[in-house]
């Protein structure tokens, strides 16, 4: 007997390895080993057990960066490189690169021919049935969204040969027909029963025995309406089947419609990758719609490229061509049901899919029609429908536009801005336990982005013309400071200010030349045109207490004594508590030179204020005197109560333990005070 690891790189995926489960059959049933499963790598209590064979897979190419981390780390489990065989999607499409980062020669393909892995017995792995037992191995690491199912294949391969799709190398050879219904009864023997049946068919309408395979379905236990009795709780739930890698619309007939709707599909996937399969994703939608199928869902390819398939050839696609193909779904939704009574109306859930090239190694390819910024704010668009997919036109038009026009506007706003457009709630999810105090500050926040949201779009329909340019400028979907120079007009420049953040804003402060038109216009902007942005800025001054001191020297360096009028007047509504902002504002000015205001001076004051040596009187006029900017009275009040400030810390330090420490400690802090107040008494 061996003792066997299954390794799946440490990735993120909703369902499990498939292959590695029956991996696990053969090594048990077969040859009597015993079999463990890893996610990434072992637990630390098993760290330096060494194996007689580890099985790595892989997943998408762009998983690669994890699937080489535990292929590594599966090499230094075992005594020699030989005991590691690494197999899967990626080790099958880039078999060459597995090896040259490795030293391993991968197993392409499936395990259906002989002497694969040299084992007796080993042509047959792919018609096994998974092994459920060895999820419990990682139950405590990971846990896949969708579990509670037969995952398995009534078909293989696909036939079609469209450019973008690895199934042609995958699954080469075409197989019309498996029997489901024995591993089914073999499932329920070894692992238990499971609610749902998951076929990962990449092509099943092609099939010659799709009667057959229908037929099977409803045989175990899947006709329409079936229900499946919960262990746990006793409660009956219905039974879905999910072709999981979708339907191929040109092999959809009335007749395999109606044998569709015979069974608990949910949902019906049929791809709509391409505008030119526009009438024929109308026809399959219509045809289930006929035929009581009401759950529907589509795959969008986006960010493709020219590719040949299925007998013809399709365009790149656009930003503009993936909006219509969304609307059109809409649309055709809102026609069928019009004519469908309540309880057979249909839903239709979109799901645009990234294309990323086989060979990818990571996910940030872009598209000959797409550009980074737009990829980038489409993900944010995105977001709020939590992995569900689009159905709703009211979601719909709110988020990606009532036309394509308004779409490609959303994908060239600020990523926060296209955050905060919709509608201010109180409640919502993740809100019940938020206080009214909590809901007063979301508020403000929310108030501040539809001040910014309006400005931006008021700016933006003034480009005219220049959109197109602007366009360009932010298409890498990289915001620096210095690229505001290389804008033509000056509502560009204005525009691209509400890309930057906030540091660097404050960074491009300090490259605006004295003199300069840019500088002129940009200053005029903050403090005439739109000073809820020069508000943000000083907010950002007041409130970060962590931050470099170029941001203050570049603010007063434009702004001046206006912009050091604001600051003061905003921390006089906080007493002046900004201890480390006081240091960091003091490192920009060294010698207080250009300032009127002597920040260390504060900073005593606030320690008076800390021991509550100053009456409202004194407080008032030490305001007033930091206000005017007159560091002569703030000093002498500070010294004519240097005392009082003594005894107060004395009376602090009373019961602390090292007291003689603590006020020799305290008396060098009033040395340096007195030291400070002397020299500007002095002056």
């Amino acid at each position: 007997m061996s003792n066997i690891l299954l390794i799946e790189p440490n990735y993120k995926n909703k369902y499990p390895p498939i292959g590695l489960m029956k991996l696990a059959t053969f090594h048990k049933t077969i040859l009597h080993d015993y079999v463990r499963l890893a996610k990434g790598q072992l637990p630390e209590a098993l760290s330096k057990s060494k194996w007689d064979k580890v099985y790595v897979t892989s997943l998408f190419t762009f998983e690669w960066a994890e699937t080489i981390k535990s292929i590594k780390y599966a090499q230094s489990i075992v005594d020699s490189p030989d005991q590691v065989i690494v197999g899967g999607i990626a080790a099958t499409l880039l078999p060459d690169q597995i090896y040259q980062e490795t030293g391993i020669h991968p197993i392409c393909g499936l395990l259906n021919e002989s002497n694969k892995l040299g084992l007796p017995g080993d042509e047959c792995i792919d018609q096994l049935v998974p092994d459920y037992s060895i999820l419990d191995d990682i139950v405590d690491e990971y846990i896949y969204p969708y579990h509670d199912a037969y995952f398995l294949s009534s078909t293989k391969g696909c036939g079609m040969k469209c450019g973008f799709c690895a199934v042609q190398k995958l699954e080469p050879i075409y197989i019309p027909y498996s029997d489901i219904k024995e591993k089914i009864k073999a499932i329920d023997e070894f692992s238990g029963p499971k609610r749902d049946l998951l076929l990962m068919d990449n092509n099943v309408l092609r099939s010659s025995e799709f009667d057959r395979i229908i037929d099977d379905i409803i045989k175990a236990g899947y006709p329409k309406g079936a229900t499946y009795k919960n262990p746990k709780t006793g409660k009956s739930v219905l039974r879905y089947v999910d072709f999981n890698q979708g339907l191929d619309a040109n092999f959809l007939t009335p007749q395999k419609a109606h044998r569709l709707g015979e069974i608990a599909l949910r949902p019906a996937r049929i791809a709509f990758d391409h505008i030119e399969d526009r009438a024929t994703y109308d026809r399959a939608v219509h045809l289930c719609a006929e035929n009581g199928i009401t759950e529907l869902s589509n795959y969008i390819l986006y960010n493709s490229e020219d590719f040949s398939g299925k007998g013809q050839s399709y365009i790149a696609d656009t930003p503009e061509n993936l909006y219509d193909r969304l609307r059109i779904t809409i649309d055709l939704k809102d026609e069928i049901n019009l004519t469908l009574s309540e309880e057979k109306k249909i839903n239709i859930f979109s799901f645009p899919m990234r294309y990323i090239p086989l060979s990818a190694l990571e996910r940030s390819y872009v598209g000959s029609k797409w550009n980074p910024k737009f990829l980038r704010a489409f993900q944010c668009m995105m977001i709020p429908t939590q992995g569900k997919g689009v159905g709703s036109r009211s979601f719909f038009e709110a988020d990606f536009g009532k036309d394509s026009t308004s779409f490609i506007r959303f994908l060239s706003m600020p990523e926060d801005l296209i955050a905060s457009r919709g509608h201010f709630t109180l409640g919502g999810r993740g809100r019940k336990d938020e206080t009214k105090n909590e809901a007063v500050i979301r508020k403000d926040k929310w108030d501040e982005s539809q001040r910014r949201l309006k400005e931006w779009n008021r700016l933006y329909d003034l480009l005219e013309d220049d959109r197109n340019e602007f366009t360009n400028k932010i298409s890498d979907n990289e915001f620096l400071p210095e690229k505001i120079f290389g804008l033509s007009t000056e509502t560009q420049q204005k525009l691209y200010l509400h890309y930057l953040t906030i540091p660097r804003l404050f960074s491009l402060l300090g490259k605006l030349a004295n003199g300069s038109p840019t500088r002129d216009s940009i200053k005029n902007y903050f403090i005439n045109e739109f000073p809820c942005l020069y508000q943000s800025l000083i907010k950002y001054i007041i409130e970060s207490d962590s931050q470099r001191p170029y941001i203050f020297k570049n603010f007063i360096d434009l702004f001046g004594n206006d912009g050091l009028d604001k600051i003061l007047l905003a921390l006089e509504e906080i007493n002046y508590n900004a201890e480390k902002q006081f240091v960091t504002w003091s490192k920009s000015f060294p010698n207080n030179e250009q300032l009127p205001i002597d920040f260390e001076l504060i900073r005593i004051y606030r320690r008076y204020i800390d021991l509550d040596v100053l009456n409202i009187y004194y407080q008032k006029s030490v305001k007033n005197a930091i206000k005017s900017s007159d560091m002569t009275t703030l000093s002498s009040i500070l010294n004519r109560h240097l005392s009082l400030f003594s005894n107060k810390v004395n009376e602090k330090l009373e019961d602390e333990l090292g007291k003689q420490l603590l006020i020799k400690t305290k008396n060098y802090i009033f040395n340096s005070i007195q030291i400070k107040l002397s020299d500007i008494m002095d002056e």
